[in-house]
């Protein structure tokens, strides 16, 4: 099994090459000169001899260290099913299939795990969670809402302090399935399993708490063990373990948004064997930095900055000192939640920004851990974005704009030279490239 990672070698006949990038919800070609030292990295695709729905079936007959489905079905009457929102590219739909199937005549129903996200519009319920079940599903299907009131049941405190409080709707079923994917995550080392229940259908102060450990050089991307935050979601996720039986699903999908690998059972074990998949798609090796290097955001990521920063934050290890990188997301409903856009604009200069978030650390606001990398980085980089963010406010976040990839890759070559060395990563919000002399990722499961 082979990372794609592509060098391109250019024909000194021809003056330049084309590239294509994913940029507001289409493909877009680029030219780069024909002398351009280019690295171009996407997710990997894998061959299988089996189909996406032997993959998902196999796993579902043979889970790990659990019960199987078939067998969890035949014991309980009731069963909540938690999914991820439109700001995850998990194939729902794909996975519903497989289970509606075993809990015919059992109450059932659904809860969309927003955490902290602004909640889905019917059309994302339609095209993007539900599919094809949406008119079944419809009326089984419920919105998590962090901030709601009365709303939730405290399950207990983490060794770490976060007061668990879950939506109490897992109290009205007797078992839950949840139903995830598996990718990088910048602090929380991965995506999938726990995160079902916390942030997934947690209160805001319950997620907040939690995610003041992103702050901690310890909670990084690609690391599981010994990583806090991570240690305190799999705490969170045992206290609703212990009072309902929870069956999960974890897949990963490959660069050709194909399910190659389905993790079933134990919500816990499954994480860190799909993890090691994940890091095989998502995590290739780079031999050296690049002067440039563009973070290309794909949907549904790139909607707007609070989720489009995963790019940035994916990849801010993998430039050089005095390195340009380019974050292309169209951010097309703007910068997020409103306390978040404050954050980014609180500061006149970058050396207050970064004076903020140290104050900050004592007192944490959720969303200060998507800022304070950005000061940090700023000192001896820059960060330009081909969006559709206004310039003013880009200004104000020390950001340089652009409104076209062109333009800015073209500026970004003029300054630092024809013979720079420039780094493509394609899902840039997913693929986190690692430097093979980098050991500051120590990647141990």
């Amino acid at each position: 099994m082979t990372l794609l990672i592509c060098y391109k070698d250019y024909c000194p006949k021809r003056a330049a090459m084309k590239i294509r990038l994913f940029y507001d919800g289409s493909e877009v070609d680029i030219e780069v000169p024909e002398d351009l030292r280019l690295v171009f990295i996407q997710p990997l695709s894998l061959s299988s001899r089996k189909t996406e729905d032997e993959i998902i079936s196999d796993s579902l007959k043979r889970p790990i260290n659990s019960p199987s489905l078939q067998q969890l079905v035949q014991r309980y009457k009731s069963f909540l099913i938690i999914v991820n929102d439109h700001a995850r590219g998990t194939p729902t739909p794909r996975l519903l299939k497989h289970v509606l199937p075993h809990l015919e005549y059992k109450k059932v129903g659904i809860i969309i795990a927003s955490g902290t996200h602004s909640l889905p519009s019917e059309e994302d319920l339609k095209n993007l969670i539900l599919g094809e079940y949406y008119s079944q599903l419809r009326k089984l299907t419920v919105f998590h809402d962090s901030r709601a009131t009365g709303q939730f049941i405290h399950l207990g405190t983490t060794t770490r302090g976060t007061e668990v409080r879950i939506n109490r709707i897992i109290n009205e079923y007797e078992a839950i399935i949840t139903i995830n994917s598996i990718e990088p995550h910048y602090f929380a080392g991965f995506t999938g399993g726990r995160k079902s229940f916390l942030p997934g259908i947690s209160e805001f102060y319950s997620i907040e708490s939690n995610h003041s450990m992103a702050l901690l050089d310890e909670s990084r991307i690609l690391v599981l063990k010994g990583n806090p935050l991570h240690e305190d979601l799999e705490e969170a996720a045992h206290f609703v373990a212990k009072t309902h039986p929870v069956f999960g699903i974890n897949v990963v999908l490959d660069g050709s948004d194909k399910i190659v690998g389905s993790f079933t059972g134990n919500l816990f074990e499954q994480l860190y064997e799909g993890a090691e998949l994940a890091k095989k798609v998502y995590a290739p090796p780079i031999r050296e930095a690049p002067d440039i290097l563009v973070s290309v955001v794909h949907s549904p990521l790139d909607q707007n900055l609070y989720q489009a920063q995963k790019g940035f934050e994916n990849c801010l290890y993998a430039i050089k000192p005095g390195g340009i990188m380019i974050l292309v997301a169209s951010c097309y409903e703007g910068i997020g939640p409103e306390d978040y856009e404050k954050m980014l604009q609180s500061a006149n200069t970058r050396e207050e920004l970064a004076a903020k978030f140290e104050e900050i650390k004592s007192n944490y606001q959720l969303g200060w851990h998507k800022v304070g990398s950005i000061p940090t980085f700023l000192e001896d980089k820059e960060l330009w974005m081909v969006t559709r963010i206004p310039e003013k406010k880009l200004k104000r976040m020390f950001i340089r704009g652009f409104e076209d990839p062109q333009k800015a890759i073209d500026e970004a070559i003029k300054k630092l030279g024809s013979n720079c060395k420039v780094l493509i990563v394609q899902d840039s919000a997913n693929v986190s490239p690692v430097l093979e002399i980098d050991n500051r990722l120590d990647t141990q499961f």
